[in-house]
This record gives C-alpha cells, structure tokens and sequence, in this order.
C-alpha cells in the first residue's frame, strides 16, 4: 500500500510539474504574441503644439509603437512633461490610440538667473527651463518685484498681462513669428521679428496695427530695419519703415 500511495504522490508530483511548465509555456507564448497583437499601429493626438507627435510619444509610451497592452497594465499613466497639463489615452483595440492633450496656458517667457520662467496669461510662473519654445515670445523691460515658480509675477501694473494675452493671440491669429515683446517705462510696445524691430505704440489698435504687419509681412521678413506703426491710422502712408544695411 505504501508503494501505491508513494506511486500516486509521485505521480502527482509530475504531473503539477506538467501543469507548472504548460502554464508558463502558455503565458510566455501569449506575452510573445501580444508583442505583436497589440502593438500600437495608429496614434492619434488631439490638441497640443508645443511637440510633435514622436515627441509626445516618446515623453508618455517612451516610443513610437508602443505595446497598448504593456502600457495598460504596467505603464506610467500621469507623466509630467513640460508645458502640459494633462493628458487623456483613449484605446480603440487592439492597435488604436487618441491622446488628448491639455498644454499649460502659456503666454511669454522673461529671462531670469539663466533660465527662462514661462508664466501663463494671469502672469503666473508655471515652468523653467533652459529651452526656448517657437511661439513663445520673450518679454523684456518690465520690473518684476519676485520671480517665484508657481507664483504670479508681481508689477505695478498688473494689467500688462492682459495686453499681452491680447498680442499673443493676435500673433497666433495672423501667424506672426515674434520673438521678442519690449515695454518701456510707458509700456509702449516694440516687437522683434527676425531682423526687424516693430514700434507698435500703444496697445490699443493693436489688432489693427497687426493685421496691417501682416500685409507686408512678406515685403519685409528678409530685410534689417525699423517698422514704425505707432501712428499708423489705417492709410499705407503713416507707415514708415527705415531699412539698415
């Protein structure tokens, strides 16, 4: 009886050490083919335009064909990324992905101790950074009392970022590439486009004196020079513009 009984433990024995093995086999065969079964073929990106999407890829599945299902289960899902402020992954199965994108409302940058401090339109500070962004302009001439990350910038006139807000989204209307905001003491404005300095004035009109830099835009963008538009009052002729060699 003893050798049945020692016959059936080993018997057992073996065949949960079968079970064991085909178990494993299985689980290897299945993560070996969802390598490929769920491997992103589509992504999609909606919002954003701070990155590219390869760039986007990169920052949250760390690629370009990311495996959906290795993302899912073990993936990092609330990365932080500079200049976004959330992100949503929608899956379509097996190969689909839409990633919504929600980028911080930024409107300029100030240099500050080597690093520019990119503040959104309520003058708050939301990120440093050593790099320069394209569409971002650089705001000179105002005083701040404190630079602080995640702080509102302190000046005297707390209105200048509306004026601002206002000129960026004129800039993003018109598809204007400046660089460069200059307030005086006054806060009269100056722009910097390529190699051209745009005394704008006031900001009031400011619309209109942009529609108007839009016009000849193309007539000036490879020239070196000054663009007065300060007085501009809707007739060609109260514009002047100086060029340099």
């Amino acid at each position: 009886m003893e050798n049945v009984k020692l016959d059936r433990y080993t018997y057992r024995k073996k065949a949960i050490k079968k079970a064991i093995i085909i178990i494993f086999i299985v689980i290897a065969v299945l993560i070996a083919a969802s390598t490929y079964i769920f491997r992103a073929s589509s992504i999609e990106y909606i919002g954003g335009t701070h990155y590219s999407p390869s760039e986007m890829n990169q920052f949250i599945f760390g690629g370009d064909n990311p495996n959906i299902l290795f993302y899912v289960l073990f993936g990092e899902k609330d990365k932080e990324i500079t200049f976004v402020q959330k992100y949503d992954v929608d899956i379509e199965w097996p190969d689909k992905l839409t990633v919504t994108v929600y980028e911080k409302p930024i409107v300029g940058y100030i240099s500050y101790m080597g690093c520019n401090m990119y503040f959104d339109k309520d003058g708050k500070v939301v990120e440093s950074s050593s790099a320069s962004y394209e569409n971002v302009p650089q705001i000179e001439g105002l005083e701040f009392k404190s630079i602080v990350l995640n702080s509102k910038l302190e000046i005297d006139d707390m209105s200048v970022f509306n004026t601002i807000l206002e000129l960026t989204q004129a800039f993003d209307k018109y598809k204007l590439g400046i660089r460069k905001i200059y307030f005086d003491s006054s806060y009269n404005v100056t722009l910097y486009m390529n190699d051209v300095k745009i005394l704008l004035g006031k900001a009031e009109n400011s619309a209109e004196k942009l529609f108007a830099l839009k016009q000849m835009e193309n007539s000036i963008k490879d020239m070196k020079g000054t663009l007065y538009l300060s007085d501009y009052d809707g007739n060609n002729s109260s514009i002047i513009f100086k060029k340099e060699n």
